[in-house]
């Protein structure tokens, strides 16, 4: 009987040992080696001009001081009670932001609210032209990361607050229904640019599809605008490189990815504990191993050829190999709950680039002097993606493409306008 029990507990352990020491599969070590390699840090760090946005009166200098300052305060403080707020609340003053100077979610309707009412938007905006200036400055830099690095014992970073990035939108709007129509395109073009940045420079997920809602945003203003206008009215050089394609680089994730990935190891860690035998239990390495493809999906070579094709962009689902949960059961567990949606998050990118793509083929398409269902037939290449070409509405009003993404209440498509209200 002991020779029996102790064979069945030998070969229980041999049986965990196994599974703790089996060689990882090809598929999670290249994740893994995807979401450890170098990435390049293009241009400044403009992570202290999203954290510091809401703030008048700060200077380059002054930005970064108080970066620094929140950065030590946070990973000196309190496992659990960090301050997530900012040295700078108090002792400068913040930008107001007025519900009533908002065109709500992706500035649908934007244009006509702000000329059904443009005295109540602009009382709201009044004092805003500086952090509409730092919203425009965003362009000017390279990248966007974080000092919180997720700690072992408190993968909660601070956030910025982004909301600002979208007051100017109705400004934008207002400048034109004022009749100044010059700096309504130059204001979304430009903010156009800020967005294009944030959205593949972010190193969270959160800065990236701000950064994506940004674009959508300011270009349906912008084409709302242009609609009203001569076909062949000038618009500021600004305008073509902010309606020019949007590149792979530009609609990546694999920063956001990685930042989302550190910070998804950073709760597997504090998920460890201190608990007798939890070790048994959950191997945090072997833990984020098999959670990195669903990470790893926006680093891999081929994200940029399906960016690039304007093709949905494939997610690997949950791990299937049991013989690893022998040995990591609340690992596999912990692996296998529910997350976002990467689909969601993948798609926003393609749909902003799409409707940069949109704004261009409007302007070219007016410009033809052949009717648009017919000049429609001709579209540069540059105008169309392989998946999504753009088509007319039925009554003839609408350019539309099919969204990558349905968000909300905005409906299955993107589309611009190709003839002027009726006003």
């Amino acid at each position: 009987m002991v020779v029996s029990i102790l064979s069945l507990l030998l070969a229980v352990v041999g049986l965990w040992a196994a599974s703790r020491f089996w060689p990882l599969p090809a598929e999670q070590r290249e994740a893994m080696r995807l979401l450890q390699a170098p990435l390049p840090t293009p241009g400044a760090n403009g992570f202290s001009a999203l954290w510091t946005l809401r703030h008048d009166g700060l200077d380059a200098v002054g930005r970064e001081a108080v970066m620094a300052q929140d950065a030590a305060r946070w990973r000196q403080g309190t496992p659990g009670q960090r301050p997530q707020d900012s040295s700078a609340d108090g002792r400068y003053p913040t930008t107001a932001l007025s519900g009533s100077a908002s065109c709500g979610r992706r500035a649908v309707g934007c244009l006509e609210a702000v000329r059904a009412d443009p005295d109540r938007f602009e009382a709201a905006h009044a004092g805003h032209e500086a952090l509409h200036q730092r919203v425009a400055a965003i362009a000017g830099y390279g990248h966007f990361v974080s000092p919180f690095a997720p700690f072992d014992t408190d993968p909660m970073a601070p956030l910025p607050a982004l909301q600002p990035v979208f007051d100017p939108v109705s400004a934008h709007a207002l400048a034109h229904v004022r009749g100044n129509s010059g700096a309504a395109l130059a204001g979304a073009c430009g903010d156009i640019l800020s967005g294009r940045r944030m959205a593949g420079q972010g190193d969270t997920l959160v800065t990236s599809i701000i950064g994506a809602a940004m674009v959508e945003s300011n270009a349906r203003v912008l084409a709302d605008i242009l609609v009203e206008l001569p076909a062949d009215a000038p618009v500021p050089a600004v305008c073509d490189a902010a309606l020019a394609p949007m590149t792979p680089d530009e609609q990546s994730l694999c920063t956001a990815m990685r930042g989302e990935f550190a910070l998804a190891g950073a709760g597997l860690r504090l998920s460890s504990g201190d608990v007798e035998g939890n070790r048994l239990l959950l191997d945090v390495p072997r833990t984020q191993a098999r959670i990195a493809p669903r990470y790893a999906w926006a680093c891999a070579a081929s994200a940029e050829l399906v960016a690039a094709r304007d093709a949905p962009m494939p997610i690997p689902g949950p791990a299937q190999d049991r013989f690893a949960c022998i040995a990591n059961p609340l690992g596999c567990t912990l692996a296998n709950i529910s997350g976002p949606d990467m689909r969601q998050y993948a798609g926003r990118p393609q749909d902003a680039a799409a409707m940069l793509r949109l704004v261009a083929a409007q302007r070219w398409l007016r410009q033809q002097p052949v009717a648009v269902s017919v000049a429609l037939q001709t579209l540069p290449e540059a105008l169309r993606s392989p998946t999504r070409t753009p088509v007319l509405s039925a009554e003839g009003q609408w350019l539309q493409v099919d969204r990558r993404v349905v968000v909300g209440e905005l409906g299955p498509t993107l589309r611009v306008p190709m003839r002027a209200p009726a006003r």
